[in-house]
């Protein structure tokens, strides 16, 4: 068994992900899985069988089944506690089960070319708490803060009361904080208005040389209002107050129906010994202090590639990859394009042309990544301005369309000029997010500190802003559909929103479990709207006519989603 499945560390978190969600099943057998589709398919195999446990009811529980000789995972959910992997290639597997409050066995299955193979598991309930509550899981929960008494509450009016203040905070400050998961740490007056300063005047704030609010006007008046709304709400004696998160309910008729298909990574993939420079420290004697590097891989974004490859960042690998996915040999079905030119780079953001052409974003480069796979030539293009480039996208035209946090601009790349322009935001630090083009040209942006759509128009070069009051900031990814229609995720409050460009009318469309948090906001070739929930552990469909959402259990247990990539056939690929 290749690690404990409840474990962060197994892995299960380092694998790779795309999920196929099959719509038609007949007699148990899924009628279309496109996405293995090799050049010299095998003849495949079923694998099937019971989920019991000795406590609890099993429920839509996650069904992972390693092909140990392809390096492949299937990852399926039970029904009424049975569990079918259709069409699985043959090979040796490892079949358990992936839920965080049980212990699995383990059983190994010989599958061979048109063979049905039954695996049946035994769940232990773990003892005590076994896992931490949903709420926890969440990155500013995660970060060492001061025990307090915890109150669940339904909304952010709850966190940050109507009174002066209020406002600045939620123009300013909730954008990135959410509701406070930074400021549980008991502060003082002294030191809120210090972190007050730190984005406003001193840094550092997160990546070099820039301040998160260093162009937002604030006077002394108002930073010490913010001080002291934050101190009587968040500091010594205060209790922590958290967004109310509820369980939810998995549909298993649902569930059942959706294939997850999983590629192992390269395991020469390299580990880079650092993360750059300390962010703020002093350099001495011409050396800059070195943030240590990181355990485990993590592949951010995903970019289809007109060939059929599926690009990702690998922000530990300091490079872009490639996965061919109709590639059985798992040792010639990865290419890893490292970096070149710096040790660490932060890589986010990937994108592709129609030429084949490869472009990334970089959070600590400072640059805009150009790769050539052809030729394996690199081009990295300086931003005239410094700041955070997280989203990349392209146009029907190839030009490249990139902005930045912490920096309030959106810039393109030129696809005959080969320069790049850049425009800034009305307001500033506005913080533009996940991008997308429309159909004419347009470049939408989530504004993701100050809670706007944001639009840069491919005629006038000019920015205008959409602001969306109920979002309380951090817009944190756009799409656009066939019929023009932008959408984006209200991180902070649970909602995906729907702008009408032509009339600017907003109509937000509120997840029906409490505590949710939406990252993407990709149309699929239906228009319908998708999103990822890592609170919830699943990804969410949203199908505007109706307002109807429907849960996907994630494979992994609060698995985080940044970005997803739909293909023709409505495959949708993302990284973990």
């Amino acid at each position: 068994m290749p690690g404990d499945p409840g474990n962060d560390e197994s892995p299960m978190r380092q694998r790779l992900l795309s999920v196929a969600l099959v719509a038609l099943v007949i007699g148990g057998v899924v009628g279309s899985l496109g996405l293995l589709a090799f050049a010299q398919t095998p003849v495949r195999g079923t694998l099937s069988g019971t989920v019991t446990a000795d406590k609890g009811q099993v429920v839509g529980f996650r069904v992972a089944a390693h092909n140990l000789d392809r390096r492949i995972w299937y990852t399926v959910f039970t029904n009424k506690g049975r569990y079918t992997i259709p069409q699985a290639l043959p090979g040796r597997y490892e079949v358990m089960v992936n839920e965080p409050d049980f212990e699995s066995s383990t059983v190994a299955v010989q599958l061979g070319p048109g063979d049905s193979r039954t695996a049946n598991m035994t769940l232990k309930q773990k003892g005590g708490q076994a896992s931490l509550a949903a709420d926890e899981m969440l990155p500013a929960n995660r970060r060492g803060n001061t025990a307090k008494k915890i109150v669940y509450v339904d909304s952010m009016e709850e966190i940050f009361p109507s009174e002066p203040g209020q406002e600045l905070v939620k123009a300013l400050c909730t954008g990135c904080h959410r509701d406070g998961g930074t400021w549980r740490n008991a502060q003082t007056y002294d030191e809120f208005l210090k972190g007050i300063e730190r984005m406003t005047e001193t840094g550092p704030a997160g990546f070099p040389n820039v301040l998160a609010l260093g162009r937002t006007p604030l006077s002394a008046r108002d930073k010490a209002l913010i001080a002291n709304y934050l101190t009587k709400h968040f500091g010594p004696g205060m209790p922590d107050k958290r967004l109310r998160i509820d369980p939810l309910v998995v549909d298993e008729d649902v569930a059942s129906k959706a294939i997850y298909v999983g590629y192992d990574i390269p395991e020469d993939l390299p580990l880079e010994p650092t993360q750059g420079r300390r962010v703020g420290a002093p350099m001495i004697d011409g050396e800059f202090p070195q943030l240590p590097g990181l355990a485990l891989h993590h592949l951010q974004a995903a970019a289809l590639a007109p060939d059929g490859g599926v690009w990702f960042s690998s922000r530990v690998s300091n490079s872009v990859i490639r996965l061919d996915p109709k590639q059985q040999n798992p040792a010639t079905r990865w290419k890893d394009y490292p970096i070149k030119g710096d040790r660490w780079v932060a890589v986010s953001g990937m994108a592709a042309d129609s030429k084949g052409k490869i472009y990334w974003s970089e959070l600590k480069g400072g640059m805009l990544g150009e790769l050539d796979p052809a030729t394996g030539k690199q081009i990295r293009y300086v931003i005239p301005q410094q700041g955070v480039d997280v989203g990349i996208t392209v146009d029907k035209d190839d030009n490249v369309g990139f902005a930045l946090i912490w920096g309030a601009l959106f810039g393109r790349l030129d696809a005959k000029t080969r320069t790049i322009h850049t425009y800034p935001t009305p307001t500033p630090d506005n913080g533009i997010y996940g991008l997308a083009f429309d159909q004419s040209g347009n470049l939408w942006g989530a504004g993701w500190q100050k809670g706007t759509i944001s639009k840069w128009d491919a005629e006038t070069h000019l920015v205008k802003e959409y602001p969306v009051p109920n979002s309380w900031g951090q817009i944190r990814r756009m799409g656009v559909d066939s019929k023009g229609m932008v959408w984006g995720s209200e991180y902070n409050v649970g909602m995906m929103v729907r702008l009408d460009p032509q009339t600017g009318k907003l109509t937000e469309f509120k997840i029906p479990v409490s505590g949710a948090i939406p990252y993407e906001a990709w149309p699929d070739k239906a228009d319908n709207v998708w999103s990822a929930d890592e609170v919830h552990s699943a990804l969410l469909k949203l199908e505007p006519a109706s307002g109807r959402f429907t849960f996907y259990p994630m494979p992994q247990p609060h698995q985080s989603v940044p970005k997803m990539e739909v293909e023709a056939n409505n495959t949708m690929w993302f990284g973990s």
